[in-house]
């Protein structure tokens, strides 16, 4: 999540993301989205909220997982315009 720079409502932004960072909150849009969630204690609190879902390393992945993970690199600005014209060729835009 982000808060665009020139945002006028900054505060009520901050506020939702603090709010789906609560751990609760987080455990219940995790068991529906089924995807990983990175909140502390959301775990914990998936045990009320399907406690089927505890042990889904897709949810909840653990370190042996987490290692064979890889990030996308990180790009320049040139080369984003670059991958995005390219791509809108592909795609008839």
């Amino acid at each position: 999540m982000l808060v665009p720079n020139r945002a006028t409502h900054k505060a009520n932004a901050e506020k939702l993301m603090d709010y789906y960072y609560e751990p609760e909150v987080a455990a219940t849009l995790a068991a529906y989205v089924n995807y990983i969630c990175p909140v502390e204690g959301a775990k914990q609190a998936m045990e009320k909220v399907d406690s089927s879902l505890v042990d889904n390393p897709l949810i909840f992945p653990d370190d042996s997982l987490l290692a064979k993970a890889k990030d996308f690199m990180g790009l320049d600005q040139r080369t984003e315009a670059a991958y995005q014209k390219q791509f809108a060729s592909v795609i008839g835009a």
